[in-house]
């Protein structure tokens, strides 16, 4: 069951991998023309280099 949770895992928004089911993922929910987005992260460390790329 672990290989088809990965393979129905969203992927990091920032480096593709899958994003699992732990303490250590992170998710951005923002609205955008009306409709819910969530971006997915595996860490925060994927979460601060995404951040840091779209904030100059």
């Amino acid at each position: 069951m672990t290989e088809s949770a990965t393979e129905d895992a969203p992927d990091c928004r920032q480096c593709g991998e899958p994003v699992e089911s732990t303490s250590e993922h992170r998710v951005v929910t923002t609205v955008e023309a009306g409709t819910t987005v969530y971006d997915y992260f595996c860490s925060d460390d994927c979460l601060e280099r995404w951040t840091t790329s779209i904030d100059p």
